[in-house]
């Protein structure tokens, strides 16, 4: 055998090793990318779940935020300030799931179990949180796109509750 020969058969022994080694990679990379996504997912709905229960320990915050969520009672300032920050902290919340769907971590199917629970949010009648967003959505809090996108939300609860309506029927969160 010459040495063209070997050479040869190392060249096509070092390619075939550089195609495995991609082929490992691009599936590390794979199965990577979709432990992320489901770490991003989890970690949402965990952060949502957190903000539902949050009340339910707390009788005085549970009537607080029934007071803006429910009645055109208006805040005493303490009152205010805390649900302030709970609004914030939700809507940013939220504004986090939606750049994570923009960028594909969130799939389409959670994205939409996430806008029907915050088109809910415009289907309670509280004025004081109607009063929080009107503040909230012009205080730079937010992305001016995922706003664009609450106001669609607003919009679907609005067509919602008509259409209960008409049917004799009305949303209650009680």
């Amino acid at each position: 055998m010459n040495w063209t020969a070997i050479g040869a058969i190392g060249e096509l022994v070092g390619g075939i090793a550089v195609i495995g080694t991609l082929i490992y990679l691009a599936t590390q990379i794979r199965q990577n990318t979709k432990m992320n996504a489901s770490a991003i997912r989890q970690s949402f709905y965990d952060y949502t779940t957190r903000q539902m229960l949050q009340g339910t320990d707390d009788t005085e915050f549970n009537v607080t935020l029934a007071k803006a969520a429910m009645t055109d009672e208006e805040l005493p300032p303490a009152e205010r300030f805390r649900m302030m920050r709970l609004f914030q902290a939700v809507f940013v919340g939220y504004q986090g799931a939606y750049f994570q769907h923009q960028n594909g971590a969130i799939s389409e199917d959670d994205w939409k179990m996430c806008r029907a629970l915050l088109r809910s949010f415009w289907l309670l009648p509280g004025q004081e949180s109607k009063r929080l967003w009107e503040q909230l959505q012009t205080g730079g809090f937010l992305d001016e796109g995922f706003v664009e996108e609450c106001h669609k939300l607003e919009a679907e609860a609005q067509d919602y509750a008509r259409a209960l309506e008409e049917k004799g029927l009305q949303f209650e969160d009680r």
